[in-house]
């Protein structure tokens, strides 16, 4: 593996935090916090920096191994084997939310006349050829998707600025205390438990790696603001009851926007951010997965990839029926198969910890 640079492992970090804006962070929010989802998404990610600490801590022990050779270091072949493959089933169901979520938007935005299996099978044979190439050459990619999506996230939230209204923020602390902290929790667990995955790359591929910690840290937090804005942005402009009657409210929202005071109509371009970033994600959880089974040729990862490519593609047709569905799904299922990943990162912290402690006392 070639090295990576700490800005590339940055753009993938930014890219999984950032993920769940188009459609799921915002349906979450304004089910349970209401008005008050600006408040939650602040909360939720003041929750998220436990999982960041967590993976930074994970990172440090063994640089040289990736998250599935750690285990095996830590638990055995066949105890690290199973722990890898429950770890890698959830990255697959992550996966499918994530497809189903961008191919639905595709559909009812775009190509409404269009099956969304076809949607699913153009957008799942760019992850399967990007995903077969090293983890350098996807990270290039990133890096140069997540700056021009940036600079789009600029330019449309400084257009939107006009049309922006404060007082459909208000009244603060609207919502109950409960309702709040737990719209907090479902979206803390949904976009920050998932950043296990950059510890695919192991932290000595990393150039400059005395800058790694503080480098995903501080893509954690610009990934917040951008959350925090898109919610901000969206019920200021939108107001409460409309952001609740849109499925994609978000898009609903780039309908405003004028550039140069004569430029209209060009939310298609500028929602570009959300399927690129859906596209990356997607890239990376194969790529993952992938990994997980070790000791394969290539050839052997390039058919691994492409068996995931179509059980993500069936998955997408057959789970589920309409979006519908897929939002009940979302405030049920998923929201408990993700937090499950607590039980991965409390038991490699423990594991960890105790390994350190022993080597310290046998090296005294």
């Amino acid at each position: 593996m070639k090295k990576i640079s700490y800005l590339e492992l940055s753009s993938i970090l930014l890219t999984i935090i950032i993920s769940f804006n188009c459609g799921i962070n915002i349906h979450l929010l304004k089910e349970d916090a209401n008005i008050n989802s600006w408040i939650a998404i602040i909360l939720s990610y003041l929750i998220g920096f436990i999982p960041l600490l967590l993976t930074l801590y994970i990172a440090n022990y063994k640089p040289e191994l990736n998250l599935f050779e750690k285990n095996k270091n830590l638990f055995g072949d066949i105890l690290g084997t199973i722990f890898n493959i429950f770890i890698s089933l959830i990255l697959l169901v992550i996966a499918i939310t994530i497809l189903y979520n961008i191919v639905s938007f595709i559909n009812t935005q775009f190509l409404y006349r269009t099956p969304i299996i076809i949607s699913a099978t153009l957008l799942i044979f760019l992850v399967i050829y990007c995903s077969t190439k090293e983890i350098n050459v996807i990270c290039h990619i990133s890096l140069i998707l997540i700056f021009i999506n940036i600079i789009l996230f600029i330019l449309s939230n400084t257009s939107l600025i006009t049309n922006m209204h404060l007082d459909n923020l208000l009244p603060i602390l609207k919502t109950d205390s409960k309702s709040l902290l737990i719209s907090s929790l479902k979206v803390s667990i949904i976009n920050t438990l998932p950043i296990i995955t950059i510890l695919i790359i192991p932290k000595d591929k990393i150039t400059n790696k005395d800058k790694y910690n503080k480098a995903l840290i501080i893509s954690y937090i610009i990934g917040s603001i951008i959350s925090l804005i898109t919610i901000i942005g969206t019920i200021s402009t939108l107001g409460i009851y409309l952001t609740k009657a849109f499925a994609y409210s978000e898009y609903m929202v780039l309908k405003k926007i004028k550039l140069f005071g004569f430029l209209e109509r060009i939310e298609n371009i500028i929602s570009i951010k959300w399927i690129t970033e859906a596209y990356i994600y997607l890239t990376i959880l194969v790529y993952t997965i992938s990994k997980s089974i070790t000791r394969i040729n290539k050839k052997t990862f390039k058919y691994t990839n492409i068996f995931i490519g179509i059980l993500l593609i069936l998955s997408t047709k057959y789970l589920f029926k309409n979006v519908i569905v897929f939002n009940n799904y979302l405030e049920t299922t998923f929201i408990y198969i993700v937090s499950s990943l607590i039980i991965i990162y409390i038991i490699l912290g423990i594991t960890i910890y105790f390994k350190k402690c022993k080597m310290t006392k046998q090296s005294s």
